[in-house]
Protein backbone atom coordinates (compact mmCIF):
# COMPACT_ATOMS: atom_id res chain seq x y z
CA UNK A 1 0.00 0.00 0.00
CA UNK A 2 1.59 3.30 -0.74
CA UNK A 3 1.66 5.75 1.83
CA UNK A 4 0.33 9.21 1.68
CA UNK A 5 2.85 12.24 2.01
CA UNK A 6 1.79 15.37 3.28
CA UNK A 7 4.19 18.49 2.34
CA UNK A 8 5.70 20.83 5.14
CA UNK A 9 6.78 24.61 3.87
CA UNK A 10 8.63 26.40 6.05
CA UNK A 11 8.81 29.99 5.48
CA UNK A 12 11.70 32.23 7.21
CA UNK A 13 14.51 34.84 6.57
CA UNK A 14 16.58 33.65 8.97
CA UNK A 15 18.75 30.52 7.34
CA UNK A 16 19.37 28.52 11.25
CA UNK A 17 15.79 28.81 12.33
CA UNK A 18 15.13 26.81 8.68
CA UNK A 19 17.76 24.30 9.50
CA UNK A 20 16.87 24.09 13.22
CA UNK A 21 13.24 22.83 12.41
CA UNK A 22 14.38 20.59 9.35
CA UNK A 23 16.62 18.84 11.80
CA UNK A 24 14.28 18.56 14.47
CA UNK A 25 12.47 15.43 13.36
CA UNK A 26 12.57 12.41 10.94
CA UNK A 27 9.83 13.86 8.57
CA UNK A 28 9.86 11.23 6.28
CA UNK A 29 9.17 8.92 9.21
CA UNK A 30 5.80 10.39 9.17
CA UNK A 31 4.65 10.39 6.13
CA UNK A 32 5.88 13.87 5.75
CA UNK A 33 7.89 15.54 3.23
CA UNK A 34 9.63 18.81 4.09
CA UNK A 35 9.97 21.12 1.38
CA UNK A 36 13.10 23.01 0.00
CA UNK A 37 12.13 26.20 2.67
CA UNK A 38 11.16 29.64 1.67
CA UNK A 39 13.16 32.83 2.11
CA UNK A 40 10.25 35.46 2.16
CA UNK A 41 6.87 35.83 1.56
CA UNK A 42 7.10 35.80 -2.19
CA UNK A 43 9.16 33.21 -2.40
CA UNK A 44 5.98 31.36 -0.91
CA UNK A 45 3.54 32.76 -3.09
CA UNK A 46 5.79 30.87 -6.33
CA UNK A 47 5.89 28.00 -4.07
CA UNK A 48 2.55 27.63 -3.36
CA UNK A 49 1.47 28.11 -7.08
CA UNK A 50 3.87 25.32 -8.50
CA UNK A 51 3.53 22.74 -5.22
CA UNK A 52 1.52 23.47 -2.59
CA UNK A 53 1.87 22.41 0.56
CA UNK A 54 -0.38 21.02 3.07
CA UNK A 55 0.89 22.95 5.84
CA UNK A 56 2.92 26.14 6.20
CA UNK A 57 5.27 27.64 9.03
CA UNK A 58 6.09 30.74 8.42
CA UNK A 59 7.51 34.12 10.28
CA UNK A 60 5.90 36.95 11.05
CA UNK A 61 8.93 38.96 10.36
CA UNK A 62 10.01 38.70 6.92
CA UNK A 63 11.09 41.13 4.12
CA UNK A 64 8.46 41.86 0.86
CA UNK A 65 5.75 40.36 2.55
CA UNK A 66 5.28 39.92 6.18
CA UNK A 67 3.25 37.01 7.84
CA UNK A 68 0.31 38.79 8.07
CA UNK A 69 -0.19 39.61 4.97
CA UNK A 70 1.13 36.31 3.81
CA UNK A 71 -1.65 34.33 5.98
CA UNK A 72 -4.21 36.51 4.78
CA UNK A 73 -3.67 35.73 1.01
CA UNK A 74 -2.60 32.03 1.86
CA UNK A 75 -5.92 31.72 3.31
CA UNK A 76 -8.27 33.38 0.48
CA UNK A 77 -6.38 31.65 -2.29
CA UNK A 78 -5.48 27.98 -0.65
CA UNK A 79 -8.06 27.82 2.10
CA UNK A 80 -7.30 23.89 2.98
CA UNK A 81 -3.40 24.78 3.70
CA UNK A 82 -3.02 24.14 7.94
CA UNK A 83 -0.92 27.36 8.01
CA UNK A 84 1.76 27.90 11.53
CA UNK A 85 3.26 31.35 12.81
CA UNK A 86 6.69 32.05 14.23
CA UNK A 87 7.34 34.81 16.17
CA UNK A 88 9.35 36.48 18.80
CA UNK A 89 8.45 37.92 22.61
CA UNK A 90 8.13 41.77 20.82
CA UNK A 91 5.27 40.26 18.14
CA UNK A 92 2.00 39.66 19.80
CA UNK A 93 0.77 42.13 18.20
CA UNK A 94 0.90 40.42 14.88
CA UNK A 95 0.43 37.21 16.13
CA UNK A 96 -3.21 38.32 17.23
CA UNK A 97 -3.93 39.57 13.63
CA UNK A 98 -2.23 36.58 12.20
CA UNK A 99 -4.83 33.91 14.11
CA UNK A 100 -7.53 36.19 12.93
CA UNK A 101 -6.29 35.39 9.50
CA UNK A 102 -6.70 31.95 9.85
CA UNK A 103 -3.24 30.63 11.48
CA UNK A 104 -4.20 27.97 13.83
CA UNK A 105 -1.12 28.39 15.93
CA UNK A 106 2.11 30.21 16.75
CA UNK A 107 5.24 28.95 17.77
CA UNK A 108 7.68 31.05 19.80
CA UNK A 109 11.15 31.79 18.59
CA UNK A 110 13.77 29.55 19.56
CA UNK A 111 11.26 26.94 18.63
CA UNK A 112 11.46 24.04 20.68
CA UNK A 113 10.99 20.35 19.89
CA UNK A 114 8.27 19.57 22.08
CA UNK A 115 6.09 22.74 20.76
CA UNK A 116 6.51 21.56 17.14
CA UNK A 117 5.52 18.25 17.29
CA UNK A 118 2.20 19.40 18.86
CA UNK A 119 1.53 22.23 16.61
CA UNK A 120 2.47 19.92 13.63
CA UNK A 121 0.74 16.74 15.02
CA UNK A 122 -2.52 18.81 15.24
CA UNK A 123 -1.95 20.17 11.63
CA UNK A 124 -2.18 16.93 10.85
CA UNK A 125 -5.19 16.43 12.83
CA UNK A 126 -7.10 19.15 11.20
CA UNK A 127 -5.71 17.93 7.74
CA UNK A 128 -7.10 14.36 8.39
CA UNK A 129 -10.34 15.69 9.32
CA UNK A 130 -11.23 17.12 5.64
CA UNK A 131 -10.19 13.96 3.98
CA UNK A 132 -12.01 10.52 3.44
CA UNK A 133 -10.07 7.93 5.11
CA UNK A 134 -9.98 10.23 8.45
CA UNK A 135 -8.88 6.93 10.47
CA UNK A 136 -6.02 6.20 8.61
CA UNK A 137 -4.53 9.23 7.85
CA UNK A 138 -4.64 10.36 12.11
CA UNK A 139 -1.85 7.90 11.74
CA UNK A 140 0.97 10.24 11.23
CA UNK A 141 0.06 12.99 14.00
CA UNK A 142 -0.66 9.86 16.38
CA UNK A 143 2.77 8.42 15.50
CA UNK A 144 4.90 11.73 14.98
CA UNK A 145 3.08 12.85 19.04
CA UNK A 146 3.99 9.44 20.57
CA UNK A 147 7.40 8.43 18.86
CA UNK A 148 9.27 11.32 18.94
CA UNK A 149 7.88 12.53 23.04
CA UNK A 150 8.77 8.70 23.84
CA UNK A 151 12.22 9.84 23.69
CA UNK A 152 11.95 12.09 25.81
CA UNK A 153 11.00 9.62 28.62
CA UNK A 154 13.90 6.75 27.70
CA UNK A 155 16.89 8.67 27.17
CA UNK A 156 18.40 11.03 30.41
CA UNK A 157 18.98 14.36 30.02
CA UNK A 158 17.76 15.07 26.82
CA UNK A 159 18.57 19.00 26.42
CA UNK A 160 15.42 21.02 24.92
CA UNK A 161 15.12 24.56 24.57
CA UNK A 162 11.81 24.95 26.47
CA UNK A 163 9.79 28.02 25.73
CA UNK A 164 6.42 29.09 27.39
CA UNK A 165 3.94 28.46 24.36
CA UNK A 166 0.03 29.52 24.12
CA UNK A 167 -2.06 26.37 24.29
CA UNK A 168 0.90 24.28 24.59
CA UNK A 169 2.82 26.23 26.81
CA UNK A 170 4.91 24.60 29.75
CA UNK A 171 8.00 26.32 31.55
CA UNK A 172 11.07 25.32 32.04
CA UNK A 173 10.86 24.03 35.74
CA UNK A 174 8.02 23.01 38.01
CA UNK A 175 6.30 20.05 35.70
CA UNK A 176 4.94 16.65 37.16
CA UNK A 177 4.40 13.61 34.91
CA UNK A 178 1.25 11.82 35.23
CA UNK A 179 1.23 8.11 34.35
CA UNK A 180 -2.24 6.42 33.31
CA UNK A 181 -1.68 2.57 33.34
CA UNK A 182 -4.39 0.55 31.67
CA UNK A 183 -3.20 -2.53 33.36
CA UNK A 184 -5.24 -5.13 30.89
CA UNK A 185 -5.55 -3.36 27.25
CA UNK A 186 -6.91 -6.23 25.77
CA UNK A 187 -10.85 -5.38 25.42
CA UNK A 188 -9.71 -1.98 24.06
CA UNK A 189 -7.58 -3.85 22.01
CA UNK A 190 -10.80 -5.51 19.88
CA UNK A 191 -13.13 -2.73 20.60
CA UNK A 192 -10.77 -0.66 18.43
CA UNK A 193 -10.27 -3.46 16.02
CA UNK A 194 -6.44 -4.19 16.83
CA UNK A 195 -5.12 -0.82 15.50
CA UNK A 196 -2.81 0.96 17.43
CA UNK A 197 -3.15 4.43 16.06
CA UNK A 198 -6.23 4.02 16.44
CA UNK A 199 -6.99 3.04 19.96
CA UNK A 200 -3.80 5.58 20.83
CA UNK A 201 -5.76 8.44 18.97
CA UNK A 202 -9.14 7.75 20.49
CA UNK A 203 -7.50 7.27 24.01
CA UNK A 204 -5.54 10.31 23.60
CA UNK A 205 -8.67 12.66 22.39
CA UNK A 206 -10.74 12.13 25.14
CA UNK A 207 -7.65 12.49 27.47
CA UNK A 208 -7.40 16.16 26.29
CA UNK A 209 -11.24 16.99 26.20
CA UNK A 210 -10.94 16.72 30.20
CA UNK A 211 -8.54 19.80 29.88
CA UNK A 212 -10.69 22.65 28.96
CA UNK A 213 -7.35 24.68 29.03
CA UNK A 214 -5.82 22.80 26.37
CA UNK A 215 -2.64 23.12 28.43
CA UNK A 216 -1.58 19.61 28.92
CA UNK A 217 0.43 17.31 26.66
CA UNK A 218 -0.72 13.87 26.30
CA UNK A 219 1.32 11.28 24.44
CA UNK A 220 1.23 6.93 24.40
CA UNK A 221 4.59 5.93 24.97
CA UNK A 222 5.30 3.87 21.87
CA UNK A 223 6.80 0.82 23.63
CA UNK A 224 4.01 0.12 26.00
CA UNK A 225 0.53 0.97 24.15
CA UNK A 226 -1.03 0.63 27.77
CA UNK A 227 1.07 3.81 29.24
CA UNK A 228 -0.36 7.51 28.43
CA UNK A 229 1.44 10.27 29.77
CA UNK A 230 0.64 13.54 30.93
CA UNK A 231 3.27 16.08 31.10
CA UNK A 232 1.64 19.26 32.94
CA UNK A 233 2.17 22.02 35.36
CA UNK A 234 -1.27 21.82 37.60
CA UNK A 235 -0.90 22.00 41.53
CA UNK A 236 -1.57 19.28 43.44
CA UNK A 237 -5.54 19.65 44.04
CA UNK A 238 -5.56 20.53 40.36
CA UNK A 239 -3.75 17.33 39.60
CA UNK A 240 -6.42 15.32 42.06
CA UNK A 241 -9.35 17.19 40.40
CA UNK A 242 -7.81 15.65 36.63
CA UNK A 243 -6.96 12.49 37.92
CA UNK A 244 -10.66 11.60 39.29
CA UNK A 245 -11.89 12.75 35.81
CA UNK A 246 -9.25 10.64 34.11
CA UNK A 247 -10.18 7.83 36.21
CA UNK A 248 -13.88 8.38 35.91
CA UNK A 249 -13.70 8.92 31.76
CA UNK A 250 -11.15 5.36 31.35
CA UNK A 251 -14.00 3.70 34.05
CA UNK A 252 -16.85 4.10 31.07
CA UNK A 253 -14.31 2.91 28.24
CA UNK A 254 -12.98 -0.21 30.36
CA UNK A 255 -13.68 -2.67 32.96
CA UNK A 256 -9.62 -3.07 33.08
CA UNK A 257 -7.74 -2.15 36.66
CA UNK A 258 -5.93 1.68 36.46
CA UNK A 259 -3.60 2.97 37.78
CA UNK A 260 -2.59 6.67 38.06
CA UNK A 261 1.13 7.12 39.24
CA UNK A 262 1.86 11.13 39.76
CA UNK A 263 5.60 12.14 39.84
CA UNK A 264 6.45 14.99 42.18
CA UNK A 265 6.42 18.73 40.45
CA UNK A 266 9.81 19.13 40.38
CA UNK A 267 10.78 18.15 36.85
CA UNK A 268 11.82 20.25 34.10
CA UNK A 269 11.10 19.32 30.56
CA UNK A 270 14.86 17.97 30.24
CA UNK A 271 14.39 15.75 32.76
CA UNK A 272 11.43 13.93 31.93
CA UNK A 273 13.06 10.63 32.33
CA UNK A 274 13.76 10.83 35.85
CA UNK A 275 9.91 11.89 36.13
CA UNK A 276 8.71 8.96 34.35
CA UNK A 277 11.03 6.87 36.35
CA UNK A 278 9.58 8.27 39.94
CA UNK A 279 6.21 7.37 38.61
CA UNK A 280 6.92 4.15 37.51
CA UNK A 281 8.21 3.73 41.56
CA UNK A 282 4.93 5.24 42.65
CA UNK A 283 3.02 3.03 40.70
CA UNK A 284 4.68 -0.32 42.14
CA UNK A 285 3.80 1.21 45.52
CA UNK A 286 -0.18 0.15 44.36
CA UNK A 287 -1.66 -3.10 46.14
CA UNK A 288 -2.10 -5.95 44.01
CA UNK A 289 -5.22 -6.56 43.37
CA UNK A 290 -7.76 -5.31 40.43
CA UNK A 291 -9.00 -2.11 41.83
CA UNK A 292 -8.13 0.57 40.41
CA UNK A 293 -5.92 3.16 42.22
CA UNK A 294 -4.77 7.38 42.25
CA UNK A 295 -0.92 7.61 43.49
CA UNK A 296 0.88 10.34 44.19
CA UNK A 297 4.81 10.93 45.02
CA UNK A 298 4.17 11.80 48.49
CA UNK A 299 7.95 12.52 50.22
CA UNK A 300 6.96 12.68 53.75
CA UNK A 301 6.14 9.07 53.21
CA UNK A 302 9.28 8.92 50.76
CA UNK A 303 7.08 6.59 48.86
CA UNK A 304 9.19 6.51 45.53
CA UNK A 305 12.83 5.58 47.68
CA UNK A 306 10.97 2.52 49.74
CA UNK A 307 12.96 -0.23 50.34
CA UNK A 308 11.25 -3.13 49.39
CA UNK A 309 12.07 -5.57 52.43
CA UNK A 310 13.17 -9.14 51.35
CA UNK A 311 9.75 -10.52 50.77
CA UNK A 312 11.23 -14.12 50.04
CA UNK A 313 13.79 -15.59 52.39
CA UNK A 314 16.64 -18.35 52.20
CA UNK A 315 14.41 -20.46 54.57
CA UNK A 316 11.78 -19.85 52.45
CA UNK A 317 13.60 -21.04 49.19
CA UNK A 318 14.98 -24.09 51.33
CA UNK A 319 11.21 -25.00 51.76
CA UNK A 320 10.54 -24.57 47.96
CA UNK A 321 13.50 -26.51 47.31
CA UNK A 322 12.40 -29.34 49.55
CA UNK A 323 8.74 -29.28 48.06
CA UNK A 324 10.07 -29.59 44.69
CA UNK A 325 12.34 -33.02 45.54
CA UNK A 326 9.57 -34.20 47.08
CA UNK A 327 7.80 -34.22 43.86
CA UNK A 328 4.30 -33.29 45.03
CA UNK A 329 2.29 -31.20 43.63
CA UNK A 330 0.27 -30.42 46.58
CA UNK A 331 3.10 -29.51 48.19
CA UNK A 332 4.03 -27.05 46.01
CA UNK A 333 0.95 -25.70 45.68
CA UNK A 334 0.48 -25.20 49.06
CA UNK A 335 3.89 -23.91 49.51
CA UNK A 336 2.94 -21.13 46.79
CA UNK A 337 -0.67 -20.54 48.19
CA UNK A 338 0.50 -20.17 51.68
CA UNK A 339 4.26 -19.55 52.41
CA UNK A 340 4.72 -17.73 49.50
CA UNK A 341 1.92 -15.16 50.01
CA UNK A 342 0.37 -15.70 46.59
CA UNK A 343 -2.76 -16.98 48.15
CA UNK A 344 -3.35 -13.30 49.44
CA UNK A 345 -2.02 -10.80 46.98
CA UNK A 346 -4.62 -7.91 48.43
CA UNK A 347 -1.73 -8.12 51.35
CA UNK A 348 1.33 -7.13 49.21
CA UNK A 349 2.06 -4.39 46.83
CA UNK A 350 2.78 -4.83 43.01
CA UNK A 351 6.93 -4.57 43.16
CA UNK A 352 6.34 -7.21 46.71
CA UNK A 353 4.43 -9.40 44.52
CA UNK A 354 6.65 -8.85 41.17
CA UNK A 355 9.66 -10.15 43.97
CA UNK A 356 7.97 -13.27 44.91
CA UNK A 357 7.77 -14.33 41.16
CA UNK A 358 11.26 -13.39 40.53
CA UNK A 359 12.63 -15.69 42.93
CA UNK A 360 10.41 -18.38 42.69
CA UNK A 361 10.95 -18.61 39.25
CA UNK A 362 15.15 -18.45 39.65
CA UNK A 363 14.82 -21.43 42.26
CA UNK A 364 12.91 -23.37 39.74
CA UNK A 365 15.73 -22.83 37.12
CA UNK A 366 18.03 -23.46 39.28
CA UNK A 367 16.15 -26.93 40.74
CA UNK A 368 15.61 -27.81 37.02
CA UNK A 369 19.24 -27.48 35.75
CA UNK A 370 20.54 -28.94 39.09
CA UNK A 371 18.47 -32.06 37.89
CA UNK A 372 20.74 -32.47 34.65
CA UNK A 373 17.19 -31.76 32.65
CA UNK A 374 17.39 -31.63 28.59
CA UNK A 375 18.26 -27.93 26.87
CA UNK A 376 14.69 -28.34 25.99
CA UNK A 377 13.31 -28.21 29.13
CA UNK A 378 15.50 -25.80 30.37
CA UNK A 379 14.23 -23.64 27.47
CA UNK A 380 10.81 -24.44 27.45
CA UNK A 381 11.48 -22.85 31.23
CA UNK A 382 13.06 -20.19 30.77
CA UNK A 383 10.29 -18.66 27.97
CA UNK A 384 7.74 -18.96 30.72
CA UNK A 385 9.83 -17.07 32.99
CA UNK A 386 9.97 -14.26 30.15
CA UNK A 387 6.44 -14.46 30.45
CA UNK A 388 6.07 -14.00 34.07
CA UNK A 389 6.78 -9.94 34.65
CA UNK A 390 3.61 -9.76 31.99
CA UNK A 391 1.63 -11.92 33.68
CA UNK A 392 2.43 -9.97 37.01
CA UNK A 393 1.20 -6.60 35.16
CA UNK A 394 -1.95 -7.76 34.70
CA UNK A 395 -2.86 -7.88 38.35
CA UNK A 396 -4.75 -11.25 37.84
CA UNK A 397 -3.83 -13.39 40.31
CA UNK A 398 -5.62 -16.29 39.12
CA UNK A 399 -3.86 -16.23 36.35
CA UNK A 400 -0.20 -16.09 37.71
CA UNK A 401 -0.84 -19.01 39.72
CA UNK A 402 -2.36 -20.98 36.35
CA UNK A 403 1.74 -19.48 34.65
CA UNK A 404 3.57 -20.49 38.28
CA UNK A 405 1.45 -23.98 37.68
CA UNK A 406 2.53 -24.70 34.11
CA UNK A 407 6.34 -23.92 35.31
CA UNK A 408 5.60 -26.53 38.28
CA UNK A 409 4.69 -28.95 35.58
CA UNK A 410 7.97 -28.26 33.31
CA UNK A 411 10.15 -28.61 36.71
CA UNK A 412 8.09 -32.03 37.93
CA UNK A 413 7.80 -33.14 34.28
CA UNK A 414 5.02 -34.65 33.10
CA UNK A 415 2.66 -37.50 34.10
CA UNK A 416 0.90 -38.70 31.41
CA UNK A 417 -2.68 -40.16 31.34
CA UNK A 418 -5.01 -41.47 29.64
CA UNK A 419 -6.93 -39.30 27.41
CA UNK A 420 -10.73 -39.99 26.17
CA UNK A 421 -11.87 -39.12 22.56
CA UNK A 422 -14.14 -36.13 24.20
CA UNK A 423 -10.77 -34.70 25.94
CA UNK A 424 -9.13 -35.47 22.26
CA UNK A 425 -11.77 -33.03 20.99
CA UNK A 426 -11.22 -30.40 23.41
CA UNK A 427 -7.59 -30.10 22.82
CA UNK A 428 -8.24 -29.91 18.93
CA UNK A 429 -11.42 -27.68 19.49
CA UNK A 430 -8.22 -25.14 21.63
CA UNK A 431 -5.54 -25.69 19.15
CA UNK A 432 -8.08 -24.72 16.31
CA UNK A 433 -9.46 -21.72 18.21
CA UNK A 434 -5.89 -20.41 18.78
CA UNK A 435 -4.79 -20.33 15.61
CA UNK A 436 -8.03 -18.65 14.00
CA UNK A 437 -8.23 -15.90 16.99
CA UNK A 438 -4.32 -15.98 18.31
CA UNK A 439 -4.81 -12.16 18.73
CA UNK A 440 -7.28 -11.85 21.46
CA UNK A 441 -6.58 -12.43 25.41
CA UNK A 442 -5.64 -16.03 25.44
CA UNK A 443 -5.18 -17.78 28.86
CA UNK A 444 -5.39 -20.76 30.11
CA UNK A 445 -7.82 -20.01 32.81
CA UNK A 446 -9.98 -18.89 30.31
CA UNK A 447 -9.00 -21.55 27.64
CA UNK A 448 -10.19 -24.51 30.41
CA UNK A 449 -12.99 -22.62 31.50
CA UNK A 450 -14.29 -22.39 27.70
CA UNK A 451 -13.86 -26.12 27.47
CA UNK A 452 -15.45 -26.82 30.90
CA UNK A 453 -11.70 -29.07 32.12
CA UNK A 454 -9.94 -27.77 35.55
CA UNK A 455 -7.26 -25.35 33.90
CA UNK A 456 -3.95 -27.85 35.61
CA UNK A 457 -5.21 -30.78 33.90
CA UNK A 458 -6.19 -29.48 30.61
CA UNK A 459 -2.46 -27.98 30.12
CA UNK A 460 -1.04 -31.27 30.60
CA UNK A 461 -3.36 -32.95 28.25
CA UNK A 462 -2.99 -29.99 25.61
CA UNK A 463 0.87 -30.52 26.10
CA UNK A 464 0.20 -34.61 26.18
CA UNK A 465 -1.68 -34.85 22.72
CA UNK A 466 0.38 -31.69 20.63
CA UNK A 467 3.79 -31.49 22.23
CA UNK A 468 3.87 -28.30 23.57
CA UNK A 469 2.95 -26.17 26.45
CA UNK A 470 -0.15 -24.58 25.77
CA UNK A 471 0.94 -20.99 26.92
CA UNK A 472 4.20 -21.26 24.62
CA UNK A 473 2.05 -22.34 21.57
CA UNK A 474 -0.27 -19.19 21.80
CA UNK A 475 2.96 -17.40 21.59
CA UNK A 476 4.67 -19.25 18.92
CA UNK A 477 1.33 -19.02 16.95
CA UNK A 478 1.57 -14.69 17.44
CA UNK A 479 5.28 -14.85 16.38
CA UNK A 480 4.88 -16.88 13.04
CA UNK A 481 1.71 -14.58 12.43
CA UNK A 482 4.31 -11.48 13.08
CA UNK A 483 6.70 -12.68 11.01
CA UNK A 484 4.01 -12.31 7.71
CA UNK A 485 2.98 -9.47 8.63
CA UNK A 486 6.53 -8.11 8.68
CA UNK A 487 6.24 -8.68 5.07
CA UNK A 488 3.95 -5.58 4.86
CA UNK A 489 6.06 -2.32 4.29
CA UNK A 490 3.01 0.04 5.09
CA UNK A 491 3.20 -1.67 9.01
CA UNK A 492 5.45 -0.57 11.52
CA UNK A 493 7.07 -3.31 13.74
CA UNK A 494 5.16 -1.30 17.04
CA UNK A 495 1.72 -1.85 15.20
CA UNK A 496 2.99 -5.36 14.17
CA UNK A 497 2.96 -6.33 18.11
CA UNK A 498 -0.24 -4.67 18.69
CA UNK A 499 -1.97 -6.76 15.80
CA UNK A 500 -0.51 -10.15 17.22
CA UNK A 501 -1.98 -9.48 20.39
CA UNK A 502 0.86 -7.77 22.38
CA UNK A 503 0.18 -4.15 24.41
CA UNK A 504 4.28 -3.89 25.24
CA UNK A 505 6.58 -3.55 22.41
CA UNK A 506 9.80 -4.45 24.52
CA UNK A 507 8.20 -7.90 25.61
CA UNK A 508 7.06 -8.65 22.20
CA UNK A 509 10.33 -7.51 20.93
CA UNK A 510 11.88 -10.08 23.75
CA UNK A 511 9.55 -12.85 22.93
CA UNK A 512 10.40 -12.79 19.15
CA UNK A 513 14.08 -12.96 19.85
CA UNK A 514 13.35 -16.17 22.03
CA UNK A 515 11.56 -17.67 18.92
CA UNK A 516 13.91 -16.93 16.17
CA UNK A 517 17.10 -16.14 17.47
CA UNK A 518 17.51 -12.38 16.24
CA UNK A 519 15.13 -8.85 17.14
CA UNK A 520 12.03 -7.81 15.39
CA UNK A 521 14.07 -5.03 13.54
CA UNK A 522 17.31 -6.98 12.74
CA UNK A 523 15.14 -9.94 11.46
CA UNK A 524 13.04 -7.18 9.04
CA UNK A 525 15.66 -5.19 7.91
CA UNK A 526 17.17 -9.22 6.75
CA UNK A 527 13.88 -9.95 4.80
CA UNK A 528 13.91 -6.86 3.04
CA UNK A 529 17.41 -7.33 2.28
CA UNK A 530 16.75 -10.64 0.41
CA UNK A 531 13.99 -8.75 -1.30
CA UNK A 532 16.06 -6.09 -2.75
CA UNK A 533 18.54 -8.61 -3.83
Amino acid sequence: MERKMYKLLIADDEYWTREKIRSMIGWEDYQIDFMPPAQDGEEVLQMMAQDRPDILITDINMPFLNGVELVKIVKEQYPEVVVLVLSGYDDFAYVKETLMAGAINYLLKPVSKIDLIQAVSKALELISEKEENERQNLKAASLLQDRELSLLIEKERIRLSMTPVAGTALDAAGCSVMLIKIHDLQALMAKYQYDMNYLSYSIKKKLRELDQQQKLVVFNYINRSNEFLIVTELDVSEQQVLALKIMKRLREETDSPITIAVSEQAYSMDSLHDAYVQSISVLMTRPYNRESVILFCNKEKNSMNTQVTDCFSQEMERRLKTALKSGSEKALKDFLLGEAGLGSCEKLNFMETKQIVNRISAVFLDYLAGQGASEESIRELGRLEQMADKVVESLDVGELLSLLTEMQNVVLGEKKGEITGNIRDCVKEAVAYINENYFEELTLSGLSEKYAVESSYFSKLFKQETGENLMLYIASRRMEKAKELMQREDINIAEVAFMVGYDDYTYFSKVFKKHTGVSPREYRNRLFQNFTS
